[in-house]
């Protein structure tokens, strides 16, 4: 799935992810592709992203917002 992670003055992360695990409102949740489209707000906690064939890349952050698309996931942290 194309993932973007972005704070509003720089993109922290953007590219293919397997998966994303993130903190959301309602408890941990991890997205693969063709989720259902989904907009959420992200407490604080730990975001994780895997790639194909890469080690886990880990985000920590205090609140954000994640919008699953129908061609994008995007998170702003």
């Amino acid at each position: 799935m194309k993932l973007t992670i972005a704070q509003i003055d720089k993109v922290l992360h953007q590219g293919e992810a397997v998966s994303v695990t993130v903190p959301a409102a309602g408890g941990e949740m991890t997205i693969l592709s063709h989720h259902m489209p989904l907009i959420t707000t992200l407490r604080a906690g730990t975001i994780i992203v895997r790639e194909e064939g890469k080690p886990d890349t880990k985000f920590p952050i205090e609140s954000g917002f994640l919008e699953i698309g129908k061609t994008e996931t995007v998170i702003i942290v």
